[in-house]
């Protein structure tokens, strides 16, 4: 019969596992991070769209008169 090398023991399986592990966790906080960025990204576009119908004017409750008919 062969003998085995330690390297090959059997427990590379363990290792394995863990190192699928680490690979999802990583691969969930890059998701994370790239939602936090794309919602950013979201809303300044949505800010943007609704300044251009104010023409960068907000409301100002102070100074914005109502025309009633």
């Amino acid at each position: 019969m062969r003998k085995r090398l330690p390297i090959f023991n059997g427990k590379s399986r363990g290792s394995l596992a863990i190192e699928y592990a680490a690979l999802i966790a990583i691969a969930a906080i890059a998701l994370l991070a790239m939602s936090a960025y794309f919602k950013g990204a979201l809303c300044g576009r949505y800010r943007d769209t609704g300044d251009s119908f104010g023409y960068g004017r907000q409301y100002d409750p102070q100074t914005t008169t109502v025309d009633e008919k």
